[in-house]
């Protein structure tokens, strides 16, 4: 990260991020993403070894922990522009981490519905901390780096789990992971929320000035929404936003479930390739900058909704063969890392008005819809097709998504990476 700059005095009080505020974002960014990843992969885990016997089942729990949260995004990142986001995030922190004890906990019960509970109340604080979280990320040094590296910790992050979770599943077997796994959980969570304590300054609430017009707006419901109908780039960042999360559930959430091999060949297949996914996004993120410069960022949102499905229709394709899915692999990273940067400057070009959070909460109406529905639909898929047929109306569904996407982009970057 180089040498820590000295903190400079904001317009609006508080300190202005510098090199600082930017680790302290990234650092945020890991943590939280940790904890989503270990959930995303070590949920079906654990709820195929409670009794889920049908990816139907499956698909509806991981809709409530994915697409649940959209209700609480909106009223945390209103709150959390106006009145600080530090305290917002450390109480989703907190209550993500007693929430993940609850799942560990479910995971000696037989039955896969005890779940609901606790999934429920995991969603909820994930929604409330995610687009809050971003907005610390938007708010923190130069817009471009901040994002590539921002794109770099969360693949860094679910590289991480990655690897802790195949150790699991090597160690103790398919049926026995999942609860050490989600205790593990814990820690991460925990970490966040002690982390969100430092939020300072720029990074912690915006310029009043900015928030004209979020007055009145119920738990900023009706502004997120009114913003999201008028702004053709917020639902570009919709679509993009749904697009990287429906490539990263598939790898996550179905994949390791979806394999028909012998037990000993599950983790190495696994690691294969949600390891070359992340890795890959690690090693591209902080070229993101770089290539908006090049190519523009409708040019970048192309690259990563190809990259999406050509990487899902190859794992669909390459069934259990070890090269075809790291070729799928290398794509997922790819998309990844210039969709992730992509996604948050469409929501928060600066010269726009209202709330970072506010604005970021906007772009997940389409995103929670789409989780909520989309895990019930591979679910099935699942059941009827087997993993091809997941993976290959995956790559469809992301073809879809990319046109809209294209469509809804401006021809040129929102401003000149630097």
């Amino acid at each position: 990260m180089g040498t820590l700059s000295r903190p400079r005095r904001g317009r609006y009080g508080g300190e202005t991020a510098g090199a600082s505020g930017t680790a302290l974002a990234v650092a945020m960014v890991v943590a939280l993403f940790l904890t989503e990843s270990l959930v995303q992969i070590l949920l079906p885990v654990g709820l195929q070894a409670s009794g889920a016997g049908s990816g139907l089942l499956i698909g509806v729990l991981l809709a409530l922990a994915q697409g649940a949260g959209v209700v609480m995004a909106p009223p945390a990142a209103l709150r959390g522009d106006r009145r600080g986001r530090g305290r917002v995030l450390f109480a989703g922190g907190l209550a993500l981490a007693g929430c993940a004890a609850g799942l560990a906990a479910a995971t000696s019960v037989s039955s896969a519905w005890t779940w609901a509970v606790p999934l429920l109340g995991y969603a909820l604080a994930r929604g409330s901390v995610v687009t809050t979280t971003l907005a610390v990320v938007a708010r923190s040094g130069d817009r471009y780096r901040t994002q590539g590296l921002n794109g770099a910790a969360q693949r860094l992050s679910a590289a991480l789990a990655a690897a802790l979770s195949v150790a699991l599943l090597a160690r103790l077997g398919t049926g026995d992971a999942a609860g050490p796994g989600l205790w593990l959980v814990v820690l991460p969570a925990l970490t966040f929320a002690l982390l969100a304590r430092r939020v300072r300054g720029r990074a912690d609430r915006d310029d009043p000035a900015v928030l004209t017009g979020t007055a009145g707006a119920v738990g900023g419901y009706a502004c997120s929404l009114r913003m999201l109908r008028r702004e053709p780039a917020l639902q570009a960042s919709s679509l993009i936003n749904l697009n990287l999360n429906t490539v990263v559930l598939l790898g996550n959430s179905f994949y390791p479930i979806a394999l028909d091999v012998p037990a000993e060949r599950l983790p190495g297949l696994v690691l294969t390739l949600l390891l070359c996914r992340d890795l890959t996004s690690v090693a591209a993120g902080p070229f993101f900058g770089r290539v908006v410069a090049r190519v523009g960022l409708r040019g970048a949102v192309a690259v990563s909704g190809a990259c999406a499905v050509a990487g899902l229709a190859a794992v669909g394709l390459a069934g259990n063969a070890f090269a075809g899915v790291a070729a799928g692999a290398v794509l997922h990273g790819l998309a990844g890392a210039t969709g992730i940067g992509a996604t948050n400057l469409l929501a928060t070009a600066e010269d726009t008005a209202g709330g970072t959070g506010l604005r970021l909460a906007a772009t997940n109406y389409l995103n929670g819809a789409g989780m909520l529905v989309l895990p019930v639909v591979f679910g099935v898929l699942l059941d009827v097709s087997g993993p091809a047929g997941v993976f290959l109306a995956g790559a469809c569904v992301s073809a879809a998504m990319l046109a809209g996407v294209l469509a809804l982009t401006p021809a040129a970057p929102a401003a000149r990476a630097r």
